[in-house]
């Protein structure tokens, strides 16, 4: 009778260890579509927002790829080409769309928020103004 119960406890104790194994290596993180990440721990929401900074798209340069500095490096020359339909800028807002649903509070390292970034884009393609002198203190 006691060996029985010794045998059924580590029977127990090898079938809990066998599934903790099985388990230590799943991950439920997306890095191509961070948006389908669940972010409750606001760690997650980071990440999944420097996910979001990953996302490339082939029509832009590095120099136009948005990073965690929040600097959009377009000079009043090459506003034209960042704002032609199909290029950087709607890339860039599709990245600011998908920090926005993983982290709403989210700011860059130049202390801009996702708007601040969305206006300086509206400004830079749609006023005579263009890229050029744009400034803002956050």
């Amino acid at each position: 009778m006691e060996n029985s119960q010794s045998y059924g406890r580590r029977i127990g104790i090898c079938l809990f260890l066998g599934m903790f194994l099985l388990l230590s290596g799943v991950s439920a993180e997306d890095r191509q579509h961070p948006t389908k990440n669940v972010n409750l721990a606001p760690f997650m929401q980071w990440r999944s927002a420097y996910f979001c900074l990953q996302i490339t798209s082939p029509v832009c340069s590095k120099d136009h790829t948005l990073t965690l500095s929040g600097w959009l490096n377009v000079t009043n020359e090459e506003g034209k080409k960042f704002c032609e339909k199909g290029g950087c800028a709607e890339h860039t807002k599709v990245v600011l769309d998908c920090i926005h649903h993983v982290k709403r509070d989210f700011w860059f390292a130049n202390k801009a928020t996702v708007q601040h970034i969305y206006d300086t884009i509206d400004i830079g393609c749609y006023t005579p103004q263009g890229f050029s002198f744009l400034f803002f203190e956050f």
